[in-house]
């Protein structure tokens, strides 16, 4: 079955106002999200922030109601919580009273009573505007016990359930939604309410490499989550070219027809950043090191990397200093029981955990090189932030490390030892072949714009929105 092509429509922007919908970017899992942010959640942070920067009245930024499980828009403190400054001015809400909060959150229990306790907490947070402390603590009890006396009267057929409330005449929207609602158990009820979904489609990697994969609910939900809402509909907003043919594979062998898909380019978030505080030229270390920036975890391949200094220890060849920026993941078992096997190894490989966004900048402006052995993508962020910084980076053979760097990188199999030690001797020991690959970098490639993703993004969605219509 072939896949349709993103066909965007510009005449939806000027279609009349009653035939048009409102835009979302759903916020659900970046308020929940508690870690630094990587990966899909830097991009989902990003799309946020456009979205509530964006002066157009038909975008909108939504989180999921816990209780009707309907979208709605963010209150002031959710967006204080996102520490966004950047906001276009009529999306500032004033602050609800507490106390017409709590007569709202007692409504929302009278019509909801079968909601989890999550939604008490979401309920509180709306009467504290996120605050937690006493208050928060005594509301959420006060809504639970209503809950818990609403259940027990339904049940005992001393209470009747509120009639259906009517249909309030709002704006048809499209919401673009979060992972988190993607990989959890409230996606059939977000299917079958009033909005149209699309949805971002990072990889397939759970279902093509589950073995790479942590063990748990979410990966699990992954495949069929993916289908269900395929089979709704919902339009796919892919990171690269790679994710397109992944979720393409994936539908046909389950059989069912493709959506729309949608290409966004992606962007070059840390470099805007940089450019931004005048920290894009380079740097020169006070000696020599290599980066690699990841989660750590299997499928990220550290462990061929501890297997190629230990054997330039064993040869006494001298490599510098492996750098591996980013935080200790899942099933890294064999990664660690090496490295306890050869204690050398401490002084030549440096697991410098989480940084922020200005140390990061740092690494990248005076690394030698870059690695990046992974052994599957949907994209690979620090592949491509490698050349936005200028800096060569040898990757992988994967099909998404070859996109994301255009081509213009030397590629190693992931599993070939021998050729990414190779590799790695000579753009250590061969400046002139260094200085070959940071020129093409400088000839062919430009780093991407947030705003020229963001229009790529709010262009999709247009075009879902109208094809909804």
């Amino acid at each position: 079955m072939a896949r349709k092509d993103s066909t965007l429509l510009p005449e939806a922007a000027d279609a009349p106002r009653g035939q048009r919908r409102k835009i979302c970017i759903d916020a659900t899992g970046l308020l929940a999200w508690r870690g630094a942010l990587a990966g899909i959640q830097r991009l989902e942070d990003f799309m946020v922030r456009a979205a509530l920067a964006d002066p157009d009245p038909d975008v909108e930024v939504v989180t999921l109601d816990l209780s009707s499980h309907r979208f709605r828009a963010l209150e002031k403190f959710e967006m204080e919580q996102l520490g966004v400054s950047e906001i276009a001015p009529f999306r500032q809400r004033p602050r609800p009273q507490a106390a017409a909060a709590l007569r709202q959150g007692f409504q929302s229990v009278r019509r909801h009573p079968m909601a989890k306790s999550e939604a008490d907490r979401q309920l509180a947070g709306m009467v504290t505007n996120g605050r937690p402390g006493f208050t928060f603590t005594v509301s959420k009890l006060l809504l639970r016990a209503y809950r818990f006396s609403r259940r027990a009267g339904l049940r005992a057929g001393l209470l009747r359930g509120d009639a259906a409330q009517p249909t309030k005449n709002v704006d048809r929207r499209t919401v673009l939604i979060s992972n988190q609602l993607l990989v959890g158990e409230k996606l059939a009820a977000v299917c079958a309410g009033p909005d149209n979904i699309a949805f971002l489609c990072h990889d397939m990697i759970p279902t093509m490499r589950p073995d790479l994969v942590a063990k748990n609910r979410w990966q699990a939900a992954f495949g069929p989550n993916l289908e269900r809402l395929v089979r709704s509909g919902a339009a796919a907003f892919c990171t690269s070219e790679t994710a397109a043919t992944m979720l393409g594979d994936h539908m046909r062998k389950a059989g069912i027809d493709l959506p729309v898909v949608h290409r966004f380019p992606m962007p070059s978030l840390l470099h805007e950043r940089a450019a931004r505080l005048r920290m894009t030229s380079r740097l020169e270390a006070g000696e020599p090191y290599i980066l690699y920036c990841s989660t750590i975890e299997i499928r990220k391949n550290h462990i061929m990397l501890a297997r190629i200094w230990q054997q330039a220890l064993d040869e006494g060849v001298r490599l510098p200093k492996l750098v591996c920026v980013g935080r200790w993941g899942w099933m890294v078992e064999e990664l660690s029981a090496y490295l306890k096997a050869h204690p050398g190894l401490k002084e030549k490989i440096i697991f410098a955990g989480p940084v922020s966004d200005e140390e990061l900048i740092g690494y990248y402006r005076s690394a030698t090189f870059g690695v990046f052995p992974s052994h599957i993508e949907g994209w690979g962020y620090a592949a491509s932030e490698c050349l936005d910084f200028g800096v060569p980076v040898i990757v992988s053979t994967t099909p998404s490390l070859i996109e994301a760097t255009g081509g213009l990188m030397p590629a190693v199999g992931s599993t070939d030892q021998i050729g990414w030690y190779g590799a790695i001797r000579r753009m250590t020991d061969d400046a002139a072949w260094r200085d070959l690959v940071a020129g093409r970098i400088a000839e062919e490639h430009r780093p991407t714009s947030p705003a020229e993703s963001w229009a790529a993004i709010k262009a999709g969605l247009k075009a879902a929105a109208a094809c909804a219509n």
